[in-house]
């Protein structure tokens, strides 16, 4: 089958919506999936670092239902070579059931005889070598089927907490990808697969302080004490949107903040880490389009093709995948920090 998808690729024949094994890595995946409960992240607890991580990282799994590892398969199978070689530095796919206020997370997988836990300034100082990634998916969240434009819309509409639900016009989402009722589930391992490329490279700064202003925060953010502040937009609505305390009169300021610096989405805006991770998931699904009463107010393609803020962007994200391993730890060395807010 991969022979074949290769010959078929190199003629041009193959279809953007299947590319079937084209980095090999399908194999790693079935091996590192892990339908098992939820766990509490390992870093919430400062106390007990070093047992939470072996926790974390060693869960017992339970038989995996063969829906969603065929869903999963399908969704890999539909992902440019490009996406799938990160499968490949994956450890666990951790499927979790239960209650979880998240879709999705990605994390380091480390080795446990490097990790160190000393005492720090303010928090724990860590140290460990990563080896790999955990990647977690949420059951309830992730694959029930949700189409990729009712999750963005969904996602984008409850920043607007001030609005008048159903009665105010709030933005409506048009997001094509090829992957249907998995929409929501593909990008958003695809967004989790930029945290992989940017804790591999050094793009962004993690959980662990202190806090980095690199190329890529200084595009949209400025270093502020122990965290960051969103240039070209006011406190107020940095604080609006964060506490999800928007407005209708805030819906066309909003992308008019997204075009003056760049940002593709109101989460990205949270902090340079979901920016990264967030502009990585258009910069291969970036076909959205966002409208008002079925008049489009942004197109981030027309965005992505003529915009220097996002061109600049889209050009590190490039810069970065043309590396030979770019989501590889091998020469990533110790990760080392204190820990610091999730």
């Amino acid at each position: 089958m991969l022979y074949f998808a290769t010959i078929l690729a190199a003629l041009g024949l193959m279809s953007p919506a299947f590319s079937a094994d084209l980095a090999g890595c399908q194999p790693k995946l079935i091996q590192s999936m892990c339908y098992t409960q939820v766990m509490p992240h390992w870093a919430l607890d400062s106390d007990n670092l070093v047992a939470n991580l072996r926790k974390f990282q060693e869960r017992k799994c339970r038989p995996l239902p063969e829906n969603l590892k065929q869903t999963l398969l399908s969704v890999y199978d539909k992902y440019p070579r490009e996406i799938q070689q990160a499968f490949c530095e994956i450890k666990k796919v951790f499927i979790v059931s239960g209650e979880v206020s998240y879709g999705a997370l990605a994390d380091y997988y480390f080795d446990l005889s490097t990790v160190k836990v000393t005492p720090g300034e303010w928090n724990p100082h860590f140290s460990g070598r990563p080896i790999g990634y955990v990647l977690e998916i949420s059951e309830k969240n992730r694959f029930k089927g949700e189409t990729g434009s009712a999750y963005l819309t969904r996602v984008l509409q409850a920043r607007f907490g001030n609005a008048r639900k159903n009665v105010d016009p709030l933005p409506v989402a048009k997001y094509e990808t090829p992957f249907g009722e998995n929409g929501a589930l593909a990008t958003t391992i695809v967004h989790e697969i930029g945290h992989m490329l940017g804790r591999s490279q050094k793009a962004t700064s993690t959980y662990f302080l202190p806090l980095s202003e690199g190329k890529w925060s200084k595009q949209s953010f400025k270093l502020d004490g122990e965290g960051y502040a969103l240039r070209h937009a006011s406190p107020e609505y940095g604080q609006m949107m964060l506490l999800k305390q928007l407005s209708l009169q805030d819906v066309r300021p909003t992308f008019e903040f997204f075009r003056k610096t760049g940002v593709a989405s109101l989460y990205g805006a949270a902090n340079p880490q979901e920016d990264f991770a967030e502009f990585f998931m258009f910069n291969y699904y970036g076909n959205l389009k966002w409208s008002i009463q079925d008049k489009v107010v942004f197109d981030l393609q027309n965005e992505m093709a003529r915009n220097p803020a996002f061109q600049a962007k889209k050009e590190i994200i490039r810069t970065l995948m043309t590396l030979p391993e770019p989501f590889s730890l091998k020469t990533r060395g110790p990760v080392a920090g204190e820990i610091g807010p999730m």
